[in-house]
């Protein structure tokens, strides 16, 4: 019988087919979003603009989103709303042709969805633990949601127009909206024990910058968010560029995912024995060679092997991003903590970012965005070397 104290194989469960509908859901619209601007005659500062006014509203109300709506007894409730909201900006989107109107609808969509993520974050992981199970266990469902969302967007996108794409996520975000009605309400809030004090965003900076290790991985993110924008917003463009078909780019689009379901599971196993900071580390050298490689080798069939072998690199990645926070923070002010990295500094970095690198794109084309990603995941890797855990240290000696 399920009690409120322990989790039941359903909390799981729904919670694996959440993660399916919402981050899955996205496959059918953020492989083609930079597309759908291009196709309407937007520059690529104009579309590093709409990415940085996101940035800018994420990175002031994401934290303060999260740490209030976990205090309350009906967060999920609250992330229904937001859910179906965030389905409903992009359908917005979609049905819009003029700049100014666009910004207005992200400006919006941005006030209300800058905390689905890491609020949904916080809910696996904690669903995950007390089943027993890792977090990649229940992020490889993701994967697999972009897989099915991806290919059907690409052959409806080549049938019926991008509208398509936006349609396909706001029916899979109210799908996910529906799936949380089967998921304990208090997996989404964060009420503390009588002997834990009652999580505030002030307690929870001061436990990001009095820890090491945090502190060196928030370096890391900014030189890696600001180095490795260009190629986020401009690949799939680079290879329509090339003379790659949309089938042919939402096909690209679903080979690292391929890869990604097994090693989500598997980076599970690895992180308990190396460690979230050792597994990091492999990640970031990985993608660092990966950006090498296209540089040196600029086709569509070697962005394709990439894509195909940059499952392993971006499932240990993200397996390791949250397992580093998730160890290194209570679980009262978790969720706060993976806003403040995900979404706060991410858009601190990307206020920047996004405008440059689309004037970069303008001035220089897609290519050279490469080897500035590949700096960037250079200067990520020593800064994380350096701030590794001392238990990592000793460990070397």
């Amino acid at each position: 019988m399920k009690t409120q104290l322990t989790p039941a194989f359903n909390d799981l469960f729904f919670a694996r087919f959440y993660y399916f509908t919402f981050m899955g859901g996205w496959g059918f619209i953020l492989p083609f979003l930079n597309l759908f601007y291009i196709n309407l005659g937007f520059s690529g500062t104009q579309i590093g603009l709409i990415s940085s006014v996101s940035a800018v509203i994420g990175m002031v109300v994401s934290p303060f989103w999260v740490s209030e709506v976990k205090k309350r007894p009906n967060a999920n409730r609250i992330l229904q709303i937001a859910m179906f909201l965030g389905g409903l900006g992009y359908l917005a989107i979609g049905f819009q042709s003029i700049y100014a109107y666009i910004l207005l609808i992200v400006i919006v969509h941005s006030l209300i969805a800058s905390g689905i993520m890491p609020l949904s974050d916080s809910m696996v992981v904690t669903v995950a633990s007390e089943s027993g199970q890792g977090y990649g266990s229940v992020r490889a469902f993701a994967s697999l949601g972009w897989i099915v969302s991806l290919l059907s967007s690409g052959w409806l996108v080549a049938r019926f127009g991008f509208i398509a794409a936006f349609i396909g996520v706001f029916l899979m975000w109210c799908v996910g909206a529906i799936t949380i009605f089967f998921i304990q309400p208090r997996f989404f809030s964060a009420t503390p024990q009588s002997d834990q004090p009652k999580p505030r965003l002030r307690d929870t900076l001061h436990t990001v910058f009095q820890d090491r290790t945090l502190l060196g991985f928030a370096i890391a993110i900014v030189f890696i968010g600001f180095l490795n924008s260009g190629v986020l917003q401009f690949e799939n463009v680079f290879l329509s560029e090339l003379g790659a078909s949309k089938q042919l780019i939402s096909v690209a689009g679903i080979l690292s995912a391929i890869v990604e379901l097994p090693f989500m599971i598997y980076a599970d196993r690895i992180i308990k024995r190396v460690g979230a900071d050792r597994l990091m580390l492999i990640a970031l050298v990985l993608i660092f060679v990966q950006r090498l490689v296209v540089f040196f080798l600029p086709t569509i069939a070697t962005i394709m092997a990439i894509r195909f072998v940059g499952g392993v690199a971006f499932s240990f990645y993200t397996i390791s991003y949250i397992g580093l926070i998730s160890s290194r923070t209570q679980v009262h002010e978790r969720g706060t903590v993976l806003a403040l990295f995900s979404v706060t500094l991410a858009g601190m970095v990307n206020i920047v970012a996004y405008p440059a690198s689309g004037a970069f794109f303008d001035a220089f084309g897609a290519l050279w965005l490469y080897p500035l990603s590949a700096l960037g995941y250079l200067i990520g890797t020593l800064s994380l070397w350096w701030s590794r855990p001392k238990q990592t240290i000793d460990d070397g000696r």
